[in-house]
């Protein structure tokens, strides 16, 4: 579309050359991830100094057991370039993500995943280039910046925080470009691969390489490619073996054979434990679990008959109540969500927990903390505004530091601070999280979404959910959200046999709102969106708009289309055909508002909502085909809907989704990871799982503090 000049546009709007293949290459961890250097190993000379492989462990000697070095290929895709509507040369490249820096070079990278020994000290990885292959490309390029981030709060007209924009700190940015950048006569980025902090995802430990194939000079206007390279990654030993509960644990194994493109090489270093030790693990597992208070288990006249449905799919349940994590002494202030994550910590392996549904009052802690509380943490603690965000992912992540530097504030972003440092924040999910929100003992409305994530499972009418209904909105002047859902159509909705139903601006309120793609029906303010809604039975909603904690609404400020959607009217909706929604606004779950959309939907209209705690940001001006691998909250969007139509579990979409997507180079971006949870059962899919026969009803008993069903 003219006008796009941060992203590939398709051949509909301008006619560039083809973008990246569309489905696979920022990929869910289903299926086959698309690690082109792999394809590329056969027939690989040895480097010419007679070390190792240039993939797999170099082993230290016998006389040098104190570390080792892994080495890989990293290796640039299919490049195509093409020109905007602007004047800008646009990258795109297979397997490949765009770059996220604000008023940069708009160019392109990947994230590799590298395994590392589980003796390997995470934090003392280092990486040294050993070997390139470059080549200047011919011919000079304009390639433009990256636009700002924006929040999406609804604008003033909503009663919202007046519009800006966000460049990152220290730039000073003219006509959208970084000076600091486009004023140096050098390649930009340099380098061109970079060590993130590392990683872990239960007993996996691995390093993750930030790689950028194209460097750009904007002053000879020359681009570089990077068409592969070997990198070394050392590390020194830790003297303790892994811990025998983590080698038995087999929960991630799966994922983890598609999420590290070394998984052949480095999965023999990672031994089984003794077959005593595995049969009394497997004896123990629970792999789904729900943390609530002994209040709701007594008020609840639906948690058994849930705990029952879960165990007939094959579940083995428990139920933690405040008498089980109470008395752990958890990480500093060691109030309850520091104490609820301790529990988690010192049993997930040892349990096998995979799933954790989160039921109770959600408000943390700051808020006056709710019986089970999200945690407050603080990724733009030094900004004036948009300085907190309530998040659920603290329950996910049990291997990283949430407060690395020990000043009790969450969550930080910046150097020294929390996140991205090693040691800290790491988000690579151990389990997947969940929650049903209780407001003030209303049992009735927790028993009702019970009974109706239990109708859903069971229903043997599925063919509905094959739908998704599309209600963008523009976010500012040059961003209309209608691009989101049209690649999410051309990648995955279309070839995976999805009806979609589009509703874009389309020039009712004004030029300012007028889409260039077509859609089924025009968006327009009031109750064009509840009443196509209650008529269709549709198994995603997916949104873009500005948002507040009831309601999210159509346009921006000079341009305001009215009303996208609104708790009340969640009210309208067909509760049998309940939707899958992915609601990217800003503030619809804020957990301290006890009415707020995600909740509303959930109880009336929908079996999972995801949406944000608090503001979240979306880049201006983003265009079709750099959704995929973006941090944007759109971006999130998008994978997070592309992993449900694979029919992953909501759980597992999210958190896969926000793994495999590395955050960004910015505290807006990072806040997204925080502030887009889950409402609802982490485990259930638009795919039903096989239902065996009814077993026979035991009644559920407490036995040594724990809620569990006999065997």
């Amino acid at each position: 579309m003219p006008g796009d000049s941060n992203g590939v546009q398709g051949s509909r709007d301008g006619g560039l050359t083809p973008r990246r293949a569309p489905t696979g290459f920022r990929p869910a961890i289903v299926g086959v991830i698309a690690v082109i250097f792999l394809l590329s190993l056969v027939g690989l000379s040895a480097p010419e100094d007679g070390g190792p492989s240039p993939v797999g462990p170099e082993q230290p000697s016998d006389s040098d057991l104190s570390g080792g070095k892994v080495r890989i290929v990293l290796e640039a895709g299919e490049l195509s370039i093409a020109e905007d509507g602007e004047g800008f040369d646009v990258v795109a490249m297979e397997g490949f993500a765009s770059t996220t820096s604000p008023g940069d070079p708009l160019l392109v990278h990947r994230v590799y995943n590298i395994l590392v020994p589980p003796e390997a000290v995470g934090s003392e990885l280092s990486m040294e280039v050993v070997s390139q292959e470059v080549q200047v490309l011919e011919g000079t390029y304009e390639i433009g910046p990256v636009g700002p981030l924006a929040p999406a709060p609804a604008d003033d007209e909503f009663g919202g925080v007046a519009w800006a924009e966000y460049w990152g700190l220290g730039k000073t940015i003219v006509d959208g470009r970084n000076l600091a950048v486009y004023e140096r006569d050098e390649n930009y980025p340099e380098p061109f691969a970079v060590l993130l902090p590392y990683s872990e995802m239960r007993k996996w430990k691995f390093a993750r390489v930030d790689f950028f194939p194209l460097q750009y000079n904007p002053v000879s206007k020359r681009l570089t490619l990077v068409k592969s390279c070997v990198v070394e990654i050392s590390y020194r030993s830790s003297p303790e073996p892994l811990d025998n509960t983590l080698a038995a644990d087999a929960v991630m194994d799966e994922v983890a054979s598609t999420l590290f493109d070394n998984y052949e090489d480095g999965r023999p270093w990672y031994p089984e434990a003794e077959d005593d030790r595995l049969e009394a693990r497997a004896g123990a597992a629970y792999d789904y679990v729900i943390i609530t208070t002994s209040a709701i288990v007594a008020g609840s006249g639906k948690l058994d008959d849930f705990i029952a449905h879960k165990e007939r799919l094959g579940y083995s349940v428990l139920v933690v109540t405040e008498s089980d994590f109470l008395p752990l002494t958890g990480q500093a202030p060691n109030n309850r969500a520091e104490k609820i994550r301790q529990w988690l910590k010192e049993n997930y392996a040892s349990l096998g927990i995979k799933y954790v549904l989160l039921v109770g009052d959600p408000r943390p802690f700051e808020s006056g903390e709710g019986d089970i509380p999200m945690k407050m943490c603080w990724p733009r603690r030094t900004a004036t505004t948009y300085r907190d965000a309530p998040t659920d992912y603290f329950y996910a992540d049990l291997t990283g530091n949430w407060d690395k530097n020990g000043d009790q504030i969450y969550g930080q972003w910046g150097s020294g601070k929390d996140y991205p440092v090693a040691g800290g924040v790491d988000f690579t999910p151990e389990v997947y999280v969940g929650r049903i929100p209780v407001y003030d003992a209303d049992y009735q409305t927790l028993d009702g979404i019970l009974q109706k994530i239990i109708l859903y499972e069971l229903s043997s009418s599925t063919d509905w959910r094959k739908s998704a209904l599309l209600p963008m909105a523009f976010s500012d002047s040059s961003t209309d959200g209608a691009r989101l859902s049209e690649q999410m159509r051309d990648d995955y909705l279309n070839p995976g046999g999805y009806f979609s139903w589009r509703m874009y601006q389309q020039g009712t309120v004004g030029s300012c709102a007028d889409s260039k793609y077509d859609s089924e029906e025009e968006l327009h303010g009031g109750t064009a969106v509840r009443d196509r809604w209650a008529a269709g039975d549709y198994g995603i909603v997916c949104w873009w708009g500005h948002g507040s904690p009831t309601a999210a609404s159509i346009g921006y400020s000079g341009c305001n289309g009215g009303l996208l959607f609104e708790s009340s009217q969640s009210a309208s909706l067909d509760d049998a055909h309940p939707s899958f929604t992915y609601q990217c606004s800003c503030l619809n779950a804020e957990p301290e508002t006890t009415n707020n959309l995600a909740y509303s939907i959930l109880k009336n209209g929908g079996i999972g909502t995801v949406s944000a705690t608090r503001v979240s940001w979306y880049y201006v001006n983003q265009a079709y085909g750099t959704f995929d691998g973006s941090p944007s909250n759109s971006g999130l969007g998008y994978e997070y809907v592309n992993r449900q139509v694979q029919e992953l579990a909501a759980g597992d979409a999210l958190y896969q989704a926000k793994g495999t997507v590395y955050p960004g180079t910015s505290s807006e971006t990072t806040m997204n990871w925080y502030v887009m949870n889950l409402y609802g059962d982490p485990s259930v899919s638009l795919k039903n799982p096989p239902v065996p026969p009814e077993p026979k009803v035991t009644p559920v008993q407490k036995r040594m503090g724990i809620w569990q069903r006999p065997r």
